[in-house]
């Protein structure tokens, strides 16, 4: 609790400031990511996503993965309802052909960018996932 009022006193201290409309929309780089067919070896890690498109988007504000080398997952959903809400999944991971199955599903292709980003993509849209640093 003490470390949650100490973040919003330091908060309340930060001077406002005005951004000039062109300094204001969010800059993505995807199309000119390198992206490359991922392999098994590349999966393992937490993975956090940036991008959202296609039906996914529609109903989907944030996804969080934890992929592990021995073929488990598990992973969280902020649905976009009312209210808001988060889902949690956990089960089994394989790869195939370039693509990614979860618990024997339809397949995603799965694409790695050079900083550990993968992007999956399927039927229902696609998403890039951000890899997080290992603690």
């Amino acid at each position: 609790m003490l470390a949650v009022s100490a973040l919003l006193a330091c908060a309340s201290c930060i001077s406002p400031s005005v951004l000039q409309p062109d300094q204001r929309a969010l800059e993505l780089s995807g199309a000119d990511v390198a992206w490359r067919p991922a392999s098994v070896d590349d999966v393992p890690g937490t993975y956090i996503s940036t991008e959202l498109s296609g039906q996914l988007a529609a109903s989907l504000r944030k996804l969080v993965y934890l992929f592990q080398a021995g073929g488990t997952y598990t992973g969280a959903a902020l649905i976009d309802g009312d209210p808001p809400r988060f889902q949690t999944i956990s089960g089994t991971w394989t790869m195939a052909e370039g693509s990614l199955c979860l618990d024997g599903g339809p397949p995603a292709r799965i694409e790695i960018a050079p900083d550990g980003s993968i992007k999956l993509s399927g039927e229902e849209g696609s998403v890039v996932l951000r890899r997080e640093r290992e603690q």
